[in-house]
Parts: structure tokens; C-alpha cells; sequence
């Protein structure tokens, strides 16, 4: 995968300036709403996200019985729309039930009222960076998987991901907030070896000779998907929609001892069987 990297100081000061923002737009609409509405408002974004991963987990159950390879979407829609209903819900009865810090009575009481409903502010505002943390780094991963050896002919779109991940990451005040992720940094290390597989033939050699990718490769399941030419087909043309709905594939997934093979396959060590010049790598070994 390229090395390329960019990172602009620029770019990082108006991420910095964004979030700053973003925190005194939360802090000062929490202090307006007061304690009570703001309390709601926090609580409605974190229980809302949480719903909405179980509605979501439970419509892919349900859905991949009948309609194999369709579960991830319809469960990705689900959950979104159960996040959006709860979350629209309880901000309209919060708005509605509660009254804000104007209308409370002058003195200690409105203070106190507005300045419990600051700090909410602030809180609901610190996990909407916490996310979009996430978020920007994740995309940018991907961005940068998807120029592989061609960043030249990068799309727009992939570069400005990447500038933003490179330039969020920039310097000391970078690895602060890359401490504050919610996913460790193994997990993009992890996804960005996993990208490189597919542009780098001798380190894709290497993992399919790693001996638990040959065990899993020579079960019947997976041997005889390895012989459908359209599982073959789409792989090779990155047709991903192609291959989660495609029934064998599906099938296989499903088989209990090949599941079993599954839950016990060391990615890790596969990919630094793959990659081994990374093995020693300080981002790869683990903190004491």
C-alpha cells in the first residue's frame, strides 16, 4: 500500500477549530435547554446508538433465514431507523415535557439549572467527537486501501478522507486524540495489513501458505467454494455485493465445523506470517 501521507497542519487546526466549536455549540445549547432536556439529550444519543446495533443484529438474524446474503443490509437499514425514531422521540418529548432555563425563576435556581444542563451539553458534545474521531479514521484506512499503488488516480473523495485521517493523526496533539478512539490501533493496523493482501501478490502467497488458512482452504465447504467460478469471479472483480449474496458462500458460513475452524484462526498471526519484515514493528507489538 502507498506511503503516502497527507497530513497538513492546516487541516488539523480546522479539525481543532471544528471540535472547539462543536463543544461551546453543545455546552451553550445545553445551558439553554437546562439540566432536565439536556440530560435527555445525552442519554438519547447514547441509548439510541445502543438500540439501534440491537435492532439492527436482530433484523440481519432474522432476515439471512429466508433471504441469504440480504441480512447486513436490511439490518444496517433497521438499525438506523430505530437510532433515528428513538433518538427524534425522545429529543420531541424532552422539548415538549421540560422547560428550559428561561423559564425558570431568576436567581440560583436558573443558574444551577442552566449550568447542570452545560455540562450535559458538554458531555453529549465529547461523544460526538469521540465518534467522529472514529469515524474519520475509518474512512480514511479505507481511503487508503482503496488508492493501493495508485494514489495519483485517487478519487476526490479518497484523498480528502485520507488528508483528514493523516492530518487528525499529525504530531503530539494527534496521538492524543488517537488515544481517545474508541477502536485500538491494532484494529486499524489489522484492517490496512488486511488492504494490502490484495495489492501485494508475494504477502497474499505467504497467507494462503500460513497453516491455518490451509486447514480452513481444505475443508469440503471451502474447497468446493474455492471451485465455483462465481465465487472466483466476483473476488477477483471485488464484487463484494456479489459474494454476500451469494448463496454457497452463505452456506459455508453456516456450517458449524467450519465456524468452529473460524473462531479459532489467529488473523493475526496470519497476517504477520504474510507481512513478516512487520513482525517487529513497535505498532505491532503489544504494550506491556
Amino acid at each position: 500500500m502507498t506511503s503516502l501521507n497527507l497530513a497538513s497542519p492546516f487541516w488539523q487546526g480546522m479539525i481543532f477549530l471544528f471540535a472547539a466549536l462543536l463543544l461551546l455549540w453543545e455546552t451553550w445549547g445545553g445551558w439553554r435547554r437546562g439540566v432536565i432536556r439536556s440530560a435527555i439529550h445525552f442519554s438519547a444519543f447514547v441509548f439510541s446508538g445502543i438500540l439501534g446495533i440491537l435492532a439492527g443484529q436482530a433484523t440481519a438474524f432474522v432476515v439471512e433465514k429466508p433471504m441469504p446474503g440480504c441480512g447486513f443490509l436490511f439490518g444496517a437499514l433497521a438499525g438506523s431507523l430505530v437510532t433515528l425514531v428513538v433518538l427524534a422521540l425522545a429529543l420531541f418529548l424532552g422539548a415538549v415535557l421540560f422547560k428550559r432555563t428561561a423559564h425558570q425563576p431568576p436567581g440560583l435556581v436558573r443558574v444551577l439549572y442552566g449550568a447542570g444542563g452545560a455540562f450535559f451539553g458538554l458531555l453529549t458534545g465529547l461523544v460526538l467527537l469521540w465518534g467522529g474521531i472514529t469515524i474519520i479514521r475509518t474512512f480514511g484506512v479505507a481511503a487508503q486501501i482503496a488508492m493501493g499503488n495508485r494514489p495519483n488516480s485517487a478519487s476526490p473523495l479518497a484523498r480528502t478522507a485520507l488528508t483528514l485521517k493523516d492530518s487528525l493523526e499529525l504530531g503530539p496533539a494527534g496521538k492524543v486524540l488517537e488515544s481517545a478512539d474508541v477502536l485500538p490501533p491494532e484494529i486499524y493496523a489489522m484492517i490496512a495489513r488486511i488492504g494490502r493482501l490484495t495489492s501485494d501478490q508475494e504477502a497474499m502467497a505467504r497467507f494462503l501458505d500460513y497453516p491455518g488458512v490451509q486447514e480452513i482452504m481444505q475443508t469440503p465447504r471451502m474447497a468446493a467454494l474455492l471451485k465455483d467460478p462465481s465465487v472466483a469471479r466476483a473476488a477477483e472483480q471485488k464484487d463484494f455485493l456479489s459474494l454476500m449474496q451469494n448463496k454457497a458462500l452463505f452456506e459455508a458460513v453456516q456450517d458449524p465445523a467450519l465456524q468452529k475452524q473460524l473462531s479459532e484462526f489467529n488473523l493475526q498471526k496470519a497476517l504477520d506470517y504474510a507481512f513478516p519484515s512487520e513482525q517487529s514493528s513497535p505498532s505491532h507489538k503489544k504494550k506491556p
